[in-house]
């Protein structure tokens, strides 16, 4: 078995013989193999070139690990990435807040059935992404926050889910090869606005990226209306965050980072599409403008055409968070 199942195994024992603590090990298993490229569907495959799909799928330097860990008490599942053979040195780490709402953009298999990557597209596309961070030279860790299944129609959307994100670095405290002072966190779209959030409360990271993300939820949700309203899986924010009437305003501000933008204390690296139309780009522009004023450190790149997760500047996209990580 490698050593780093085995310290996740004698982890899970430990917990299990006294009370939980967020950041606690509760289960570890490796991720089931991915599906060759040539059986997935033509989206998957749109996505990345064979080649860098079919090495994710091969290599064999990095284990791949399914978790669940503890956070305020619930068991809550994630993806954790690092090297099967760490050496002398420590890793830095990044922390990613994936986007989606409740199940749709989950990253762990309901049931661990790899055809969910065949419906869903996001776990497995997840992975591969994460690993092409790990091989550039960091441990990678992964929440799939705690409204899915269940729950999932009650997703808070930046309430409590933002506990499984933080709950994460003492998940990373616990692995002796992981260089703690050197954590960051890395958000995608709503991932995008879990990172601000987490920054606001303080998250030990020395620097973030944030791909498409959304800085103010007032804006987004009259472009998105069905956020607030909810649609057939989910409730929506005014159903969901309670004394919604009454309360509006003061739950906009709290989860819109362009509010707070002098809160935020370390480096941020926006990057964004044009031409995206899931979150239209005036959320990166308006979160660099209230960095400015702020006196904040900041980076912005705007891509001319691409997707919403810059999937077509997928290897300049990784080089930026790389370089803008330190690392």
């Amino acid at each position: 078995m490698y050593r780093y199942l085995t310290l996740l195994f004698f982890a899970v024992l430990q917990v299990s013989a006294q009370a939980r603590h967020d950041g606690d090990i509760l289960s570890s298993q490796p991720w089931p193999e991915l599906p060759a490229f040539d059986t997935e569907d033509e989206f998957s495959r749109k996505y990345f070139p064979k080649a860098v799909y079919e090495e994710a799928r091969a290599q064999n330097e990095f284990d791949v690990l399914d978790i669940t860990y503890s956070s305020d008490g619930n068991a809550v599942r994630g993806i954790l990435i690092g090297p099967k053979k760490p050496g002398e040195r420590k890793w830095p780490a990044i922390l990613f807040a994936r986007g989606g709402t409740a199940d749709y953009g989950r990253i762990t298999l309901p049931g661990r059935d790899v055809s969910f990557c065949k419906q869903e597209h996001t776990p497995c596309l997840t992975v591969v992404d994460l690993y092409l961070l790990a091989k550039a030279g960091f441990v990678v860790i992964a929440s799939d926050y705690r409204f899915h299944g269940a729950t999932a129609k009650r997703d808070e959307w930046g309430g409590a889910d933002v506990d499984d994100l933080i709950s994460l670095v003492p998940v990373l405290r616990s692995m002796d090869f992981v260089d703690t002072s050197r954590l960051y966190m890395y958000g995608v779209s709503r991932g995008g606005t879990m990172t601000y959030l987490a920054l606001k409360r303080g998250a030990p990271v020395r620097a973030a990226a944030v791909v498409a993300g959304v800085s103010d939820l007032e804006a987004w949700g009259r472009y998105r209306p069905e956020f607030v309203n909810g649609y057939d899986t989910y409730d929506g924010w005014a159903k969901v965050w309670p004394d919604y009437a009454d309360r509006a305003a003061e739950y906009y501000h709290e989860r819109s980072a362009v509010q707070w933008a002098d809160q935020l204390k370390v480096p941020i690296l926006i990057m964004h599409s044009r031409s995206d139309r899931l979150v239209p780009v005036d959320h990166a522009i308006r979160m660099a403008s209230a960095l400015q004023a702020a006196g904040g450190t900041y980076a912005l790149h705007i891509y001319a055409n691409d997707g919403h997760s810059l999937p077509a500047n997928r290897m300049d996209r990784n080089r930026q968070i790389v370089e803008w990580f330190g690392h």
